[in-house]
């Protein structure tokens, strides 16, 4: 039986993203490092709690001035500041899989379009970090970090649409919009040989008389 293009690409696209997960993981140290400084670049220019931020291997810290109960010494509570940390990883997946979406598809310029492409995504991966910091200390701080922000109702809802979006949409669904773009041609054939095919179950020779 004749293996379909859709077949083909989405078997490559698996075997790529085995080959490539592992070089991802080595350098996602590296990786996370533009990412991680433009989510801490723009949260300390915006808010005026924010104290800094630093990345702890894949692992982006930020730094604030929010106080938050914590529990001290023989039961006892004390203020202390929040520090909220992101693991890299949670949005930075969508790089390796449109390396591999773009290898398996054989795209024209592929290593051109990949370095394009992870550098479209890095804006994209700040955005959930950012949020994802932002819920942790809009959402997440208890009352205390609540009274310290003092943010109207409809500012914590923006952040947790914020928050959704970025986990949810943005970092799954920005790499294969960007594949989309760079294999537009790939794409048309994957629609014709789609439409050639028809429904299921169709019967598409000659009429039985």
């Amino acid at each position: 039986m004749r293996a379909t293009l859709i077949g083909r690409f989405l078997l490559l696209a698996i075997v790529w993203l085995a080959v490539l997960l592992p070089a991802w993981y080595w350098a996602a140290h590296w990786l996370a490092a533009p990412p991680i400084w433009l989510a801490g670049t723009v949260m300390k220019a915006l808010f005026s709690w924010v104290e800094g931020f630093e990345q702890e291997g894949v692992t982006a810290v930020l730094r604030t001035l929010v106080q938050v109960r914590m529990p001290g010494p023989q039961g006892a509570d004390m203020l202390g500041e929040l520090t909220p940390e992101v693991g890299y990883p949670i949005y930075g997946y969508g790089l390796v899989l449109l390396w591999a979406m773009l290898l398996a598809a054989r795209t024209r310029r592929w290593w051109l379009k990949g370095l394009a492409g992870s550098l479209l995504l890095f804006p994209m991966q700040a955005w959930g970090i950012c949020f994802q910091w932002l819920r942790d200390v809009a959402l997440l701080s208890g009352p205390a970090g609540a009274a310290y922000l003092n943010y109207p109702r409809w500012a914590n809802e923006l952040v947790a649409y914020g928050y959704q979006f970025g986990f949810l949409m943005l970092t799954p669904v920005a790499p294969i919009l960007l594949w989309l773009l760079f294999n537009k041609r790939f794409v048309a054939a994957l629609w014709l040989e789609a439409a050639l095919e028809g429904p299921p179950g169709q019967n598409t020779g000659p009429p039985l008389k």
